[in-house]
């Protein structure tokens, strides 16, 4: 007979080496889950799986042998060991939104593998995370360097700065639901407004933007609409904080053809953007970096 499982004030969820398939991209990680506490470590590899169009308008995915799948769990292994990434997520997440939080972390975060010494900033809230590797990374963890280069994980490359400022300068505007919030001590119906400008790469994705929001109660936003000259204040806060202090992510695969000069639309980079802009970075809105 099914058992029905919950989680207690000690459980701790983890699996090695899980394989998740997600458009052309064969995902491995290891990680484990603190419910309590929603401490969660993880690494990964992505190996991209080639694709195989046939004459009738279909297509497949070549998947990994079963020596690249072995290569990828030691490489993901040894990143679990050495350099994971750890994160504070909300506590109590069940199976599947687990495994959500890592692959959102993975494209509009860290990445793969965490940055040095990331385990030493988490000892104090009583997790054994001791960093098995010395001060001087030796050639047998040389694949846990920066600028690695392997094909399992090609999707994640460096950050080009310098080519995404010289990229040209697109702006969205947004204007959200109106939510009851506390305005000057009351309880209102206040709707915000996104202002945002963005600089991206259309082949691998990388965005970076700036944004300002109008914060307004949504009576005086139906009946006294923003003047010309306000929405232009905003923008060029928004293209300042890009300038100076630029906040960056990785647009999903699926919605870079958005990013193509003469997309029809880009809605669903904007709700990328917004997303993030949410998700506030220790409690600040993310509307620059910090």
């Amino acid at each position: 007979m099914p058992f029905a499982t919950y989680y207690g004030p000690n459980t701790t969820v983890s699996e090695e080496c899980i394989w998740i398939a997600d458009g052309s991209r064969r995902v491995c990680i290891s990680y484990d889950y603190n419910t309590s506490t929603g401490i969660l470590r993880y690494a990964a590899t992505v190996f991209r799986c080639e694709r195989i169009d046939t004459e009738d308008g279909r297509y497949a995915y070549i998947e990994p042998s079963e020596q690249q799948m072995v290569d990828n769990s030691f490489t993901t292994a040894r990143r679990y060991d050495i350099r994971p990434v750890i994160i504070q997520a909300t506590t109590g997440l069940s199976y599947d939104n687990i495994l959500s939080t890592i692959r959102h972390e993975m494209c509009h975060g860290y990445g793969c593998k965490g940055p040095r010494g990331l385990m030493t900033a988490f000892q104090d809230v009583g997790m054994d995370y001791s960093d098995h590797g010395s001060d001087g990374e030796s050639s047998v963890n040389s694949f846990l360097t920066d600028d690695d280069n392997m094909s399992c994980d090609e999707d994640y490359m460096p950050i080009d700065w310098n080519k995404l400022e010289r990229k040209r300068t697109r702006t969205l505007r947004y204007i959200g639901t109106s939510k009851f919030e506390n305005y000057f001590g009351i309880r209102i119906p206040v709707t915000r407004e996104y202002f945002i400008a963005f600089k991206a790469d259309k082949n691998n994705g990388h965005l970076i933007y700036g944004a300002a929001i109008s914060r307004r109660p949504t009576d005086d936003h139906e009946t006294c609409p923003m003047t010309d000259e306000l929405v232009d204040g905003h923008f060029k806060t928004a293209m300042a904080r890009m300038d100076k202090s630029p906040v960056f992510l990785e647009v999903s695969e699926e919605f870079r053809h958005q990013l193509k000069k003469n997309a029809t639309h880009r809605e669903d980079v904007m709700y990328e953007i917004i997303d993030r802009i949410n998700e506030r970075d220790g409690g600040r809105l993310a509307v620059r970096g910090f």
